[in-house]
């Protein structure tokens, strides 16, 4: 059998995975604080005897998160900002302690200072944000902290990345930390309060990367039917050397 239909096949299965990356990144175009993935190819000869000599494979080396800030949407609302490029805010989840970049916050029931997707704020004590009696009048700094009336109830934990593009995604805008994100650093901002940053994944170049994907797939696959066409007629039409 040819050693070109590994080739092929590797490049096929490199293109399924940035299939899957590119579906994600059109998925969440409109979810508010999403970071896109970027797929991250390397080509690798073939290891020593198998395959022929020089023969190169392609694979899928790992993703990484594009980390530029997205688009700014002004909303009004005191309990929403947008942090510097870089910086990501601190929730508690079930999956244990996460980050995003979607800063849009609210009081819940439990009086606990909550995101839009419902996960608990954390502060710079690590823990969940609760404020005290009933949640009027609050609001965030420029700095982080949370202010209820007059005086102040927490402040938020900003943290930094000394790799922040090898944070692995965990739904929508929410993020874990790897070790290949490297030390975590506390940050404070400044915060831009009122606004919400929207996601910098680009529905029309998501579409695209996602039709120059599929077509780079039915390629490898047609390549693939031509290397087993080939091998076919050679194993039919071809004498056995030992009659």
């Amino acid at each position: 059998m040819s050693d070109g239909i590994y080739v092929a096949l590797s490049g096929a299965i490199a293109q399924t995975m940035n299939l899957d990356a590119t579906a994600a990144n059109l998925a969440n175009a409109n979810t508010d604080g999403y970071q896109r993935v970027r797929p991250v190819f390397r080509e690798e000869l073939a290891r020593a005897g198998a395959a022929q000599p020089g023969s190169h494979y392609s694979s899928l080396y790992g993703t990484a998160l594009d980390t530029t800030r997205g688009g700014l949407r002004p909303t009004g609302n005191p309990l929403d900002f947008a942090m510097p490029e870089g910086t990501y805010l601190a929730v508690s989840t079930s999956r244990g302690e996460c980050y995003t970049r979607a800063a849009s916050l609210r009081v819940g029931p439990d009086a606990v200072l909550r995101t839009a997707q419902g996960d608990a704020v954390v502060g710079e004590d690590g823990k969940d944000i609760k404020l005290a009696g009933t949640a009027s009048a609050v609001r965030i700094d420029d700095s982080g902290q949370v202010w209820q009336g007059g005086d102040v109830s927490g402040r938020v934990k900003l943290v930094t990345f000394a790799q922040p593009s090898s944070l692995a995604h965990a739904g929508g805008p929410l993020l874990q930390a790897t070790p290949a994100a490297g030390a975590v650093t506390p940050s404070r901002g400044p915060l831009q309060i009122g606004q919400i940053e929207e996601s910098n994944a680009n529905m029309v170049s998501a579409m695209t990367d996602l039709v120059s994907t599929t077509r780079n797939f039915e390629a490898l696959q047609r390549v693939i039917d031509i290397f087993r066409d080939v091998d076919q007629k050679v194993v039919t039409t071809v004498p056995d050397a030992e009659q």
